[in-house]
């Protein structure tokens, strides 16, 4: 290697150590902590994203690694999904452009649910902003609700039985015995589309005053994540905003469905993820 590509590998590693280190970043704050001109930075960032290390959220414009670190505070997206997100947000702007309501895009992450996108910036409504990169409760969840419904029974018993008592995590939050939950999962069936639970009030020290509907987004019948539509609960009942926009949803969710499974056309099925193998340890939300 010539000294200039040995410098720029240490200018891009010291980027991905101060992004795993602050969780995420502006331009700006990656100037500052490194000392580097933001012409060289956006360069490297550039080459990082095109990579799938790195990452620019919709939500906020601040960037994010998407690999695990030694240094990592933050939550990066957990190992093969990067490609999920970057695969789904345009197809979620395009939904948000046809529809108007904002989508946020979550991925399982082990025992909970973890938010990695979002169009809110691009609708012309104003819903609460949310943040990007952390995890929710799985139960409580629409997105959860989806994925939970798409999965075999034997993996929502692992999912309760690796939370059971957790009153942060688990069903035990919102006082409900499995049975029940099966129940409420036999009715998404049914339905066609994941809701909240009607406890379920955000992952934030008041009500977000949000409702929403979710769909599954599936690898080869695997579900990865899901795909969100949301708006202010008052607005309207559910069935009544799910027959307004569920073919959309639905038919956004096929579309990235279909890309995942081009994706991974030439590569052996992956077996179904085991629900504790969630990448690092979630602080507790601000509010049980």
């Amino acid at each position: 290697m010539t000294t200039l590509e040995n410098r720029s590998l240490d200018r891009g590693i010291t980027l991905m150590e101060i992004l795993a280190r602050g969780g995420s970043c502006s331009l700006a704050e990656l100037h500052a902590a490194s000392g580097l001109p933001k012409s060289t930075i956006r360069r490297l960032l550039g080459t990082l994203i095109a990579r799938r290390i790195v990452r620019r959220s919709l939500s906020d414009g601040r960037y994010r690694i998407n690999i695990t670190l030694p240094m990592s505070t933050g939550a990066p997206i957990p190992p093969g999904l990067a490609g999920l997100v970057d695969l789904s947000l345009p197809l979620a702007l395009a939904l948000t452009r046809r529809v108007r309501w904002p989508s946020d895009i979550h991925v399982v992450d082990g025992t909970r649910m973890q938010i990695v996108e979002s169009t809110r910036p691009a609708s012309p409504f104003h819903i609460y902003p949310g943040r990007v990169n952390r995890w929710l409760n799985i139960f409580g969840t629409a997105s959860g609700t989806a994925c939970l419904a798409a999965m075999s029974p034997e993996a929502v018993m692992e999912v309760h039985r690796l939370t059971e008592g957790d009153e942060t995590w688990g069903l035990a939050r919102f006082g409900l015995c499995v049975e029940a939950y099966l129940d409420i999962l036999a009715a998404t069936r049914a339905r066609g589309y994941a809701i909240r639970l009607s406890a379920y009030l955000g992952e934030t020290v008041f009500d977000d005053g949000l409702a929403a509907i979710a769909v599954p987004l599936l690898e080869r019948g695997r579900p990865l994540g899901a795909l969100t539509l949301i708006w202010p609960r008052p607005h309207l009942d559910h069935a009544r905003f799910a027959s307004e926009h569920l073919d959309a949803l639905r038919d956004t969710a096929a579309q990235i469905c279909a890309g995942l499974d081009r994706d991974t056309a030439r590569t052996p099925a992956p077996a179904e993820a085991a629900p504790g193998a969630r990448r690092g340890t979630a602080a507790s939300p601000s509010r049980g």
